[in-house]
């Protein structure tokens, strides 16, 4: 099971690594920030930051997967790069973002644990014309270290997130 949690975490960097070297660029002007509501893994405030060549994303909130069992919060950090152009009608367009994505979980419950991961990530965005506001979609697969006493969770785990947001630009 570990070899092929290993493999796969290899398989996703080696998918997402070419990005790197391409000539890409962030969806957001360079200096361009954002902030808004995150709903999705977790449950709470979403980033956005421009840096030109990439944007910076994050979000922090509750995370919801697990506060069945205690009180869990998460956060995510990562980059994205858009690789594609949706045109759809005039100025209406929907840029498609692929990326990495580290996300962290600390659980509250009767011990406390956390994770650290790491994801391949794909995303969809849409800012209306002339007005300040962006919708994004994002998922996420990849791999976490558990670390503690997670309820129910390997020390090596199979992961997934999702975020769907609305948010504020500057």
């Amino acid at each position: 099971m570990k070899k092929a949690l290993t493999i796969l975490l290899v398989l996703a960097v080696i998918a997402v690594m070419p990005l790197a070297a391409a000539d890409r660029r962030g969806t957001s002007e360079e200096g361009a920030f954002g902030i808004g509501l995150n709903l999705g893994t977790n449950n709470g405030v979403g980033l956005k930051f421009g840096m030109g060549d990439f944007d910076i994303i994050a979000n922090v909130g509750l995370n919801i997967l697990r506060l069945n069992t205690g009180l869990s919060l998460g956060g995510d950090v990562g980059f994205q790069y858009e690789v594609y152009d949706i045109q759809i009608d005039g100025p209406h367009h929907m840029p498609v973002t692929v990326g990495l994505l580290v996300p962290m979980g600390f659980f509250f419950g009767n011990s406390f644990a956390m994770s650290l991961g790491i994801q391949a990530m794909a995303g969809l965005e849409y800012q209306i014309p002339d007005v300040p506001v962006l919708f994004y979609l994002r998922v996420g697969l990849g791999v976490d270290l558990n670390i503690g006493d997670w309820p129910n969770r390997n020390f090596v785990d199979f992961s997934g997130s999702g975020a769907l947001g609305v948010m504020y630009t500057f």
